[in-house]
């Protein structure tokens, strides 16, 4: 089972990242599109309710 990672960004939306071994938070972030002071929260689920 994957690991993901659920960023409720301040304006109320949401991203949802899959987790790579050995990927830093800044490559994370990069990859998502989103600067650390963007994020409100940040989770980390197994399965998204999306999925």
């Amino acid at each position: 089972m994957y690991n993901f990672r659920v960023y409720t960004l301040r304006d109320g939306s949401k991203r949802i990242i899959k987790l790579k071994e050995g990927e830093s938070f800044k490559e994370e972030l990069q990859r998502a599109g989103i600067q650390e002071t963007q994020i409100f929260q940040m989770q980390l689920v197994e399965k998204p309710e999306q999925f």
